[in-house]
C-alpha cells in the first residue's frame, strides 16, 4: 500500500465524486461522508483508490493498491479536481450565479480509466438508470473481481475478459445483443486506446467515434469523465436539454441544438454549467409516463 497527501484547497470532493457514484448499488464505487472508494482496471492491472478527506483539513489522504497503484496514485490529483481549471468562469446572473456560490467547490474528476467508463456507459445506453444500475452490478459480480484490499468492492472484468465472450452471455444480466456487441467492440478498443488517456481529447475524439457503439452520448460522457473535458457538452441524451433549457431560459422542451445555443456563451466551461443544472435538482415539469421496463431474462 502507497499513501499520499494531496492539496485539495476549496475543493468540495463529495461534489466532485458524485457524478463517478451516479448508479445505485455500483460495486465498483463507494461514497459516504468523508470517504471514496473505487475498485477500476488500469493498464498495469486492477486496483483500488481509497480518498479521505475532513472538511476543516487542507489535505485529502489517497491510498492506493494492487498492481495498478502507482498508476492511479501518479494520476490522483486529477481524480480529485485539482487540475480542473475554473479560471474564467464567473456567471453574473442568477440562477447560474447563485448556484456556482453555493456549489464553487466543485470540480470535474479526471478517471483516466477509459475501459471502466466505457463498461459503465455502454451499459446505460438507452435503458432506464435503475436497470443500467441493476445490469452494471450483476456483470461487474460475475465477472470482475474482489478489488485489491476493499474486498467488499468488486474491479470490473478486464477487457481482455469481455472480449472473449459472446454477445449471448451478456442476456444473463438483461442486456440485449445491441448493448452487448457494443461493449465488445469497446473492449477491444480500450486496449488500443488507453495508452491516450493523458493526451488531448480533441485528438482521441475522431478515433473513438470511429467504434461501434461509441455515439455521440457515449463519446461526449467518456470526455468529461476520463478526460475531465470542461468545455464537453453530453448530447444524444433525452434529459439534459431540458433540464438546461428550463434552468436558463425557463423553457419546458428542449434539443440538443436549442442546448448548444443556450451554453454556448459560457466556453469553455460548458459541462460545469451542466453539472450545476444538475446540483441545483430543478427540472421541467414531466408530461410523459416511464416506459414500461423489460427483463430480457425472461425471454
Amino acid at each position: 500500500m502507497t499513501a499520499h497527501s494531496i492539496p485539495i484547497g476549496g475543493i468540495d470532493l463529495a461534489s466532485t465524486f458524485g457524478t463517478l457514484a451516479s448508479l445505485t448499488g455500483d460495486p465498483t464505487v463507494r461514497l459516504q461522508q468523508g470517504l471514496f472508494e473505487r475498485a477500476t482496471v488500469t493498464p498495469d492491472g486492477s486496483a483500488t483508490i481509497p480518498v479521505s478527506w475532513h472538511t476543516d483539513q487542507p489535505d485529502a489522504r489517497v491510498e492506493a493498491h494492487g498492481d495498478g497503484a502507482d498508476w492511479l496514485l501518479e494520476r490522483a490529483p486529477q481524480l480529485l479536481g485539482c487540475r480542473d481549471d475554473v479560471t474564467g468562469f464567473e456567471p453574473t446572473t442568477p440562477p447560474l450565479r447563485d448556484l456556482w456560490r453555493r456549489h464553487c467547490g466543485d470540480r470535474i474528476p479526471r478517471t483516466g480509466t477509459l475501459w471502466h467508463d466505457l463498461a459503465w456507459l455502454i451499459v446505460q445506453q438507452r435503458v432506464s438508470r435503475v436497470d443500467a444500475a441493476e445490469q452494471w452490478r450483476r456483470l461487474v459480480n460475475d465477472l470482475g473481481a474482489p478489488a485489491p484490499a476493499i474486498p467488499s468492492l468488486m474491479a470490473p472484468p478486464e477487457p481482455t475478459t469481455v472480449a472473449r465472450l459472446g454477445y449471448h452471455h451478456f442476456h444473463r444480466y438483461g442486456i440485449e445483443r445491441r448493448r452487448a456487441d457494443n461493449l465488445l467492440h469497446a473492449a477491444r478498443a480500450a486496449v488500443r486506446f488507453q495508452t491516450l488517456v493523458d493526451g488531448d481529447v480533441d485528438a482521441v475524439m475522431p478515433a473513438l467515434r470511429s467504434v461501434r457503439g461509441i455515439g455521440a452520448w457515449t463519446a461526449s460522457c467518456v470526455a468529461t469523465q476520463t478526460w475531465g473535458d470542461r468545455d464537453a457538452v453530453i448530447v444524444g441524451d433525452s434529459g439534459i436539454p431540458s433540464i438546461v433549457a428550463w434552468l436558463l431560459a425557463r423553457e419546458r422542451r428542449a434539443d440538443d441544438h436549442r442546448l448548444l445555443e443556450l451554453l454556448e456563451q459560457y466556453r469553455p466551461h460548458r459541462y460545469r454549467v451542466i453539472r450545476l443544472a444538475f446540483a441545483s435538482g430543478i427540472k421541467p415539469p414531466r408530461r410523459h409516463h416511464r416506459a414500461r421496463r423489460i427483463d430480457i431474462r425472461q425471454r
